[in-house]
């Protein structure tokens, strides 16, 4: 059958809006302190990155970058201040959006623009704006380096404007607060930018399968497949789910309420989704619910569910396990996780989407696990991501559309952001590879600086072109 695709733009927007928010930890020490991969992850703005990366949000257009993760946006390739090279056509890296920090490959005329440290908006590069201050601000601005580039009076609103570009060397932060010092009376800001809101612009439904080169017979792989779901309880009872192969058990105390079963059941279905959908159809997932809800209502998951979840997972021989979920370091995880390694288990996991970098999550930065970032259709990594060594794999997870989610008690179509939806991805390439987890490393496709690197790790999952069995891989 061909794939259910989205029927109305409507149904869309309201898809995208019912993504649970905010997945957080509880208490360190209490029972349950698991969370989702991926809080608030929906539908999130084409995951264009912050300012990480070369050439990204800072760093064309003559200026200093921040960070020195991925190679310039769509811009050109970006040095390690983050100065664009002004190629045209660079090695996509590390989220600039089109068009930002013009260098020498822009379009004439283009806004230099960047995201201030720690927000998402964005703002014209090195300027303070000034409205209704006292006389002497130009003295003052010339005086401590500050370039006057505007001066206007806009009578009908009864406001004076000045436009001053920041000294070298400071920030907008700091050129904004030292304005604002000086002149507590004044209205002194960034120059903000707004975007056009005409329409819902979203990607292909099919771009993830083009991205990850998925063929059709790759979907017989799972004839002969395992798979593991460490994750909420799955909703079997779709229509999107009806035929699949699913065995299930619960984990949790049976006292606690469970969570909610959309996040594993969108896992499950981009595994083993019928009607054309998911990427290995055939094959047997084992579906662990470890979630249950904490005093708040928020989802939560313990160590020892995860434990047991890995044993079951174990003792019914499934050695390709998909793992979206992240949190702190904890003993016994790790104990469980070098246990069914020794096995011969292989575990894939979401790197989190706290938005940090070098702070690592678990299980993803254990050794040996295959940790995997979330990018969007232009392999422009998602702008929460983790970053650091943990990071394995880039794979698609940015606006995904998957059909016939739980909604009410009824399904409909769901859009989804997040590095949890990434996983399904390596998962699936994982068992199309027979398991084995370097040669699907080798032919993934590089993505940022050469090499393995914080952003992409060893680039974007590529399917082989055939399936492997696991004798054949080894």
């Amino acid at each position: 059958m061909k794939p259910r695709r989205p029927t109305t733009l409507s149904v869309l927007l309201t898809a995208a809006a019912i993504v649970a928010a905010a997945y957080l930890l509880s208490v360190a020490i209490a029972p349950y302190q698991i969370a989702f991969a991926d809080p608030g992850g929906n539908g999130k703005g084409g995951g264009n990155g912050g300012n990480n990366g070369n050439g990204g949000n800072s760093g064309n257009h003559g200026g200093g970058g921040n960070n020195g993760n991925g190679n310039g946006g769509n811009n050109g390739n970006g040095n390690a201040n983050g100065n664009g090279n002004g190629k045209a056509k660079g090695k996509i890296g590390d989220g600039a959006p089109a068009g930002s920090n013009p260098g020498l490959g822009s379009p004439p005329g283009a806004i230099a623009d960047e995201t201030i440290p720690g927000r998402r908006d964005r703002v014209v590069k090195k300027e303070i704006v000034v409205a209704d201050a006292s006389a002497g601000l130009s003295d003052f601005a010339r005086a401590k380096g500050f370039q006057v580039l505007h001066t206007e009076s806009l009578d009908s609103l009864g406001v004076n404007v000045t436009r001053l570009q920041a000294p070298e060397g400071v920030s907008e932060t700091a050129a904004r607060d030292l304005i604002s010092r000086e002149f507590p009376d004044a209205i002194v800001d960034f120059n903000h930018l707004y975007e056009p809101q005409t329409s819902l612009s979203l990607p292909a439904p099919d771009y993830a399968v083009k991205a990850v080169r998925w063929s059709p017979k790759l979907r017989t792989c799972g004839a002969a497949a395992r798979l593991g779901l460490i994750d909420t309880t799955v909703d079997w009872s779709l229509p999107i789910l009806r035929g699949a192969h699913g065995q299930t058990a619960s984990f949790m105390d049976t006292d606690i309420a469970g969570a909610s079963p959309e996040h594993g059941t969108g896992i499950a279905t981009l595994l083993v989704g019928q009607e054309g959908f998911g990427l290995l159809p055939g094959a047997e997932l084992y579906s662990a619910g470890i979630f249950g809800l904490d005093g708040n209502g928020e989802p939560v998951a313990s160590a020892t569910s995860f434990a047991s979840a890995l044993n079951w997972l174990l003792t019914n021989k499934v050695t390709t396990i998909n793992v979206s979920l992240s949190g702190p370091p904890d003993r016994l995880m790790e104990l469980a996780v070098k246990r069914a390694q020794q096995r011969g288990a292989a575990l894939v996991a979401a790197v989190g989407n706290d938005g940090t970098t070098d702070i690592p999550r678990f299980p993803a930065a254990y050794s040996g696990v295959i940790g995997v970032t979330a990018v969007d259709q232009a392999s422009r990594v998602f702008s929460d991501a983790n970053r650091g060594s943990f990071v394995a794999l880039s794979a698609p997870g940015v606006n995904l559309l998957i059909p016939g989610q739980p909604s009410g008690g009824g399904a409909r179509d769901r859009l989804v952001t997040g590095t949890s939806f990434a996983v399904p991805y390596v998962t699936a390439t994982l068992a199309s590879y027979g398991n084995d987890a370097k040669r699907m490393l080798a032919d993934a496709l590089d993505l940022g600086t050469p090499g393995p690197d914080p952003v992409f790790g060893h680039g974007l999952v590529q399917a082989p072109v055939a399936c492997l069995s696991a004798a054949a891989a080894n």
